[in-house]
């Protein structure tokens, strides 16, 4: 249990460096960038109470459904792709 925590600790401090360096972009490129900073600091919230029982069932539906939305969008990248001239 002990190195479960140590590597949620780990990853939660991964995503406080993602926020700090994708705020150090939005200086420069801020249209961009910003939509991007604002995920990340939602998923660092999710990661800092990852431990709490609540926080672990919202991060799996969520789980759950950004696997859906990639899956959407990568069909429809597809079919967008190869679709006839």
């Amino acid at each position: 249990m002990k190195k479960e925590q140590d590597t949620l600790f780990l990853m939660a401090l991964v995503g406080v460096g993602a926020v700090i360096m994708s705020g150090l972009a939005v200086f420069k490129q801020w249209i961009i960038v910003f939509p991007l900073t604002i995920a990340v600091v939602f998923l660092a919230f999710l990661l800092l109470y990852q431990n709490r029982s609540k926080f672990s069932h919202i991060s799996e539906k969520l789980e759950n459904w950004a696997f859906i939305v990639a899956l959407i969008a990568f069909i429809i990248s597809f079919i967008l792709l190869y679709k006839p001239a």
